[in-house]
């Protein structure tokens, strides 16, 4: 199973999930505001893919974000994402609920590709 994690209103999560509906795929969403995942998990998220690849730092929140919290985001990176889970970069994925190195957040066509694969 397909997991993506996202929030209702990004323009790449719901692409993502058009995409996923026209090719079949089961997934299931967790809406990362209403359900933020906890420290274990981020944890995981960062042992795979390296902090750069895990907050979106192009995002409003990341603008917004007091200049102290940004200093400190390596060290204190699970307490600032749960704090500001908007922060994280999306659509956020894994598969049967493990971290896939090879599947990188984001929606472009590197994330497909892997993604079609999981069809067969």
């Amino acid at each position: 199973m397909i997991i993506l994690y996202g929030l209702k209103n990004c323009d790449s999560c719901r692409t993502a999930i058009k995409w996923l509906k026209e090719k079949r795929l089961d997934y299931q969403f967790i809406d990362l505001k209403t359900d933020p995942p906890n420290k274990e998990k981020l944890e995981k998220w960062i042992n795979i893919h390296p902090l750069d690849r895990v907050v979106n730092k192009k995002s409003t929140t990341w603008r917004q974000l007091d200049r102290k919290l940004k200093e400190k985001i390596n060290s204190h990176f699970q307490d600032t994402l749960l704090q500001f889970p908007t922060l994280i970069k999306r659509p956020f994925w894994e598969v049967d609920f493990n971290v896939i190195d090879d599947l990188e957040p984001g929606f472009k066509q590197h994330q497909k590709d892997y993604l079609e694969k999981l069809k067969n």
